[in-house]
């Protein structure tokens, strides 16, 4: 038997197949494209950080010293706003809370009510500036703060320092009044 072969024998084009997904050297290319753009946006990102924490605390410190007034006016006087730690009285970014003070002492007894808590002031610095400085405020039932002077905080950037831009200087009148003075430590 003779083999015969075929005429027309029909002739498939050979394709390569690619695989589906990145090779190492796009992969490599895209990551150091998103390296660059993060080193980039690294110091500015700081720069926001920073503000945010600022505004957050200054924020923290005006809405106590409302509230205290608030509070002080409905009840008829003896609140209080008081650094909640111990050591160095012109340290407040321990926290501070605002608590009713049946006998005007500005310490937390044993009758007194806590009416709200601030925590710790998280990467900034919060100095009580008064001379003399004092750990606590007593608010009358007219919504005005003890001492013949005003309050006065300044909220700075760790660890920039009073150098930085954010820094900010809360005020506190003895009216109760808050003012908030930005690029400066002093009010």
């Amino acid at each position: 038997m003779a083999v015969s072969t075929p005429l027309f024998v029909p002739t498939v084009p050979m394709r390569r197949q690619w695989g589906r997904g990145f090779t190492a050297i796009e992969l490599m290319v895209v990551v150091a494209i998103v390296a660059i753009l993060a080193a980039l946006a690294g110091p500015s990102f700081r720069d926001l950080m920073d503000n945010w924490r600022v505004r957050s605390a200054v924020e923290q410190i005006s809405s106590s010293f409302f509230y205290a007034r608030s509070e002080a006016i409905k009840r008829g006087g003896r609140v209080s706003v008081r650094k909640n730690c111990a050591g160095s009285v012109q340290e407040w970014q321990c926290g501070w809370i605002v608590f009713t003070d049946a006998n005007s002492n500005g310490a937390q007894d044993a009758g007194d009510v806590i009416l709200q808590t601030f925590p710790e002031a998280a990467g900034v610095t919060v100095n009580h500036l008064r001379i003399p400085a004092s750990a606590f405020y007593t608010l009358d039932r007219w919504g005005q703060t003890n001492g013949d002077d005003f309050a006065s905080f300044s909220v700075i950037p760790q660890p920039i320092g009073a150098t930085s831009r954010h820094v900010t200087a809360v005020c506190v009148a003895l009216g109760g009044r808050v003012q908030t003075e930005k690029g400066s430590v002093t009010c």
